[in-house]
């Protein structure tokens, strides 16, 4: 099947060019499910289509496409043994028929676009609310309350929606990890979760009738952080200061994490921002009022380095240092981080969430806890016009 199409697929009069994409609609969420990778692996249950983006002219179609690899090479992009002198190519499944990438089910069309440094994005087209289907299964465990899981789906629904239009002008509006939302596609779907989005549906948070990122993050550990941390936001619903004693039931309400000497010149060493020579001190220099890390100071033999609390998280890695709301204990020559909570801080507290809704609390009185002067109102009444959002950067 696949020769029948090639000469017409191929017959671009810049094969190489990039293609234009039809405005896709404000409840179809962009995401980049892979970034960077050389080479991933399709698989289609069911009937389907695959195009060449350049000429949208068919390159195979079928009932079911066994694993094949795709890979992006400086020609293009090959499938399977067959090399396409193209930069991208798009996947469509017919009616209930589901596309795999990587072991991974996803609803929806993908798009398979060949980078500069011949490595691959991979982009879904999903529709907004199976997006979240895969998304609150992966950002709550799906043994919550409904109430909490609900809080979740409207949150998660209302931050697609600000990033799909906010960034339109770019090639996909959210990634497929926890840099935006975790994601896990069809394969992720759960029952409980998908109930609450399915009890949700169309429902947005709004602030002054726009839309504006309803930032949460898993673990607040005492008290919510000021939307500046994320971008240009100084709205009310993102100030923070919220103080919530709700979530010690996490796991990660309090933590602690050694760093000797070694690490951080090992982590420096690998890093864009070199070695300081022998660590002497590690010290917090600025805080927010919250309570949380902005600036660290790493004091060496050589010099000293100041960094963001962003960029000191991001150093060691995210799951090592869990969030910015630590002290620093001085232990020898090693440095103890104590801290408390996960993620940013901005935002709902989905441990806090969960707890209120265990004792009672319903999801809109949850939304309003952690974000204060919300609106929660269904989509659909906001759609026929333009959908605001608020000014800022994210």
């Amino acid at each position: 099947m696949r020769a029948l199409f090639l000469a017409a697929a191929l017959a671009a009069p810049s094969v190489l060019a990039p293609a234009v994409a039809a405005q896709p609609s404000p409840e179809v969420i962009r995401v980049a499910v892979v970034q960077g990778d050389p080479e991933v692996t399709l698989q289609i249950h069911g009937a389907f289509t695959i195009l060449s983006l350049q000429t949208n002219q068919p390159i195979e179609q079928g009932r079911e496409f066994r694993p094949t690899a795709v890979r992006a090479t400086p020609q293009g992009l090959t499938l399977g043994a067959t090399l396409l002198p193209i930069s991208g190519l798009r996947v469509e499944p017919v009616r209930d028929a589901t596309l795999s990438v990587n072991g991974q089910r996803l609803r929806g069309t993908l798009e398979i676009l060949r980078q500069n440094n011949s490595t691959l994005l991979v982009i879904n087209h999903v529709a907004l609310e199976d997006y979240l289907k895969g998304v609150v299964s992966k950002e709550a465990p799906d043994y919550w309350p409904q109430e909490a899981l609900k809080a979740v789906a409207i949150a998660a629904r209302t931050y697609a929606l600000y990033r799909r239009l906010t960034k339109a002008g770019d090639t996909f509006d959210v990634m497929g990890n926890v840099m935006s939302q975790d994601y896990g596609g069809h394969s992720a779907e759960k029952r409980a979760t998908t109930r609450a989005v399915d009890a949700t549906r169309g429902k947005i948070l709004v602030f002054g009738g726009k839309l504006f990122p309803s930032f949460y993050h898993s673990t607040c550990g005492g008290m919510t952080e000021h939307g500046r941390v994320m971008g240009k936001f100084d709205l009310e619903p993102l100030r923070g200061g919220i103080g919530c004693e709700f979530c010690r039931a996490s796991p990660f309400f309090s933590w602690q994490r050694r760093l000797t000497a070694a690490d951080v010149n090992w982590a420096l060493r690998s890093s864009a921002h070199g070695t300081v020579g022998s660590v002497r001190d590690v010290r917090i220099t600025a805080a927010t009022p919250m309570g949380r890390v902005e600036q660290i100071t790493i004091v060496g033999a050589a010099r000293t380095l100041a960094l963001t609390g962003y960029d000191f998280r991001a150093l060691f890695g995210f799951e090592r240092i869990r969030s910015l709301r630590f002290t620093v204990i001085r232990a020898g020559g090693d440095f103890i981080l104590d801290g408390h909570g996960w993620g940013h801080g901005v935002g709902m507290c989905q441990w806090g969430a969960s707890e209120l809704a265990r004792r009672g609390v319903l999801a809109e009185d949850i939304l309003t806890y952690y974000y204060p002067g919300v609106s929660i109102v269904p989509l659909a009444e906001l759609a026929g016009g333009s959908l605001a959002v608020v000014e800022g950067g994210s």
